[in-house]
């Protein structure tokens, strides 16, 4: 059932990235990286499947050859079939995704599945008895939209949702409009039924609290949020309940939720998160001397040994005695060839046995494969020890150290160092360059033979990371800005910032709470991580840096 929902989400959006496909840049070479002989041959995995993507989208390789490359994907996501759909190969839409593109009119001369499938739970509320009665009597054997029916029937549909269980209102939640969210929420809103729910700690709902309150808007549910005392949710649910407070200025609650915030998780960066905030709401230093032992390195606890002027607890390793380990002059690998650190990587995390796992990353102790040993010794110190290495970096002529420290922070963040790494989403290489953005790339460097394996080697990785940071740099100024940018993109964080509801110059708590507010998770928590890796790459170039005045740099409003 799961690949079957995966396989409806990514027939959904065939159509739109169809589209943006026609304006893709195509690389100078026609020719596909690798012939159907040897995809043929090489381990499956997210590696063989970025290959088969190159392969279908080469001028030179026929559908027919195509269809045969596509049959190795062992993941199957969007930019693959758009690719083969490009190439000419055009199925027959699924009835899971022909059906959401019919009209309700056309939708009930279907069968049931059809509908099930097409009906679009948004346009309930404002449906004629008439069209309503038809589902109710079509649907008389799922139980479930019935009920999803008749809460969106409902005089009150705020009420009905919360009298339903948290899944359910989760599901609800998502499928409405903006606007619906907007007007159903308005007011009217029992802090006990939020309890209720949220209570549950069902995942679904724990997402819709998060957005609530991130969410500029939705005033009355986070009053009533703030009114509920919840105990059961995530780590971070509970963080972000605890922030809510905080914007309403109820410091002592604010307290209480970044307590069970911090019991809640074994994760260190989130238990740092957790104490620093317990520390900014009551200004009492003992939480700053309780994470002044924290043995992970983060924004936060940067922050407290700076503050404390102490030495910090946490261990840092920026380089390996390379030659006391190993005798080999050469490397154990290519470093440029992904299928062979998939291979090595994937046969050497499997040994359990501690002494044989030592033994097999022995020969990683070669200058080419520092990156590789610090990724093995990570598991093997279980994360206790925080590895700042500087690999490849004589292979770049440097402007200043902001621009290496920052190019460093980045790459430690988005590969761990490691060249030929290859993402979901066919991110390439140390820096992780998307494959539409390695010709536009190589064009401003003055690069004409490029190929997207090109970004496997540090050297054209690093050129191509920072030519980018540069030019960020350039528009944001502020790392921070710029983290945010190479991440979510230098859009989505334009528009962030044109709101001006962040980085406020005269708001309590900031910029630190500015940091907690930003939309997207992944943008959020990337940022604070690159901003403390710019940090510790700055002093170990020689340059201290002092966080505080880093981040009052951020304020803008």
């Amino acid at each position: 059932m799961q690949n079957k929902k995966a396989q409806i989400g990514l027939w959904a959006g065939f159509v739109h990235l169809v589209v943006c496909s026609m304006s893709m840049v195509h690389l100078v070479s026609a020719k596909p990286l690798m012939t159907l002989q040897e995809l043929q041959s090489k381990p499956k995995g997210v590696v063989r499947d970025f290959y088969v993507w190159d392969f279908i989208n080469s001028k030179e390789t026929s559908l027919a050859e195509s269809i045969q490359a596509y049959k190795l994907v062992s993941r199957e996501i969007t930019k693959l079939k758009t690719a083969l759909y490009d190439k000419g190969f055009h199925p027959e839409i699924p009835k899971s995704v022909a059906c959401t593109k019919l009209s309700f009119k056309e939708l009930k001369q279907k069968d049931v599945e059809c509908i099930t499938y097409g009906l679009r739970i948004s346009q309930i509320p404002m449906m004629d008895k008439a069209d309503v009665a038809f589902l109710k009597k079509k649907l008389a054997n799922n139980p479930k939209l019935l009920r999803t029916i008749e809460i969106l029937r409902s005089p009150k549909i705020a009420n009905a949702m919360f009298a339903s269980n948290a899944q359910t209102f989760a599901e609800i939640f998502n499928a409405l409009s903006y606007q619906q969210k907007l007007e159903i929420f308005a007011s009217g809103i029992e802090p006990s039924a939020i309890k209720k729910l949220a209570n549950e700690n069902k995942s679904a709902f724990n997402n819709v609290l998060q957005k609530i309150i991130l969410d500029s808007a939705f005033g009355h549910f986070k009053q009533a949020i703030s009114a509920a005392d919840i105990t059961s949710a995530d780590a971070n649910t509970l963080f972000l309940l605890g922030i809510n407070e905080v914007l309403y200025g109820k410091t002592k609650d604010a307290l209480k939720y970044f307590a069970r915030s911090k019991d809640a998780t074994i994760n260190p960066f989130f238990r740092d998160r957790a104490i620093f905030w317990q520390y900014l709401v009551s200004n009492n230093e003992l939480y700053l001397h309780d994470l002044q032992t924290s043995t992970f390195i983060d924004i936060f606890s940067i922050y407290a040994n700076q503050k404390l002027k102490t030495t910090p607890k946490f261990k840092i390793v920026s380089s390996f005695d390379i030659n006391s380990k190993n005798e080999s002059k050469e490397p154990p690998l290519d470093i440029k060839d992904p299928f062979a650190w998939q291979i090595q990587s994937n046969k050497i995390i499997s040994i359990k046995n501690t002494e044989l796992y030592e033994k097999s990353i022995r020969p990683f102790y070669h200058s080419d494969t520092v990156p590789h040993l610090a990724f093995f010794s990570n598991r093997l110190t279980k994360y206790s020890v925080n590895y700042y290495i500087m690999p490849y970096v004589d292979l770049m002529q440097w402007r200043d150290d902001t621009q290496k420290a920052m190019s460093l922070a980045i790459a430690k963040q988005e590969s761990g160092f490691l060249p030929a790494l290859v993402s979901r989403s066919y991110a390439l290489g140390m820096m992780q360059i998307m494959p539409f953005n390695v010709e536009p790339f190589a064009k401003k460097l003055g690069l004409s033979t490029i190929r997207l394996d090109s970004m496997f080697d540090p050297a054209l990785a690093y050129r191509f990371g920072t030519m980018f940071l540069d030019e960020l740099n350039a528009e944001f100024k502020h790392p921070l800005f710029v983290a945010y940018a190479y991440n979510g993109g230098p859009g989505a964080l334009r528009r962030t910032l044109e709101k001006k509801r962040l980085f406020l110059k005269n708001r309590n708590y900031e910029p630190w709470l500015s940091l907690e507010l930003i939309p997207s998770e992944e943008t959020r928590f990337y940022g604070m991580k690159v901003l403390a890796n710019y940090i510790i790459y700055q002093q170990l170039l020689g340059n201290d840096i002092e966080i505080e005045t880093l981040l009052k740099q951020t304020l803008r409003y």
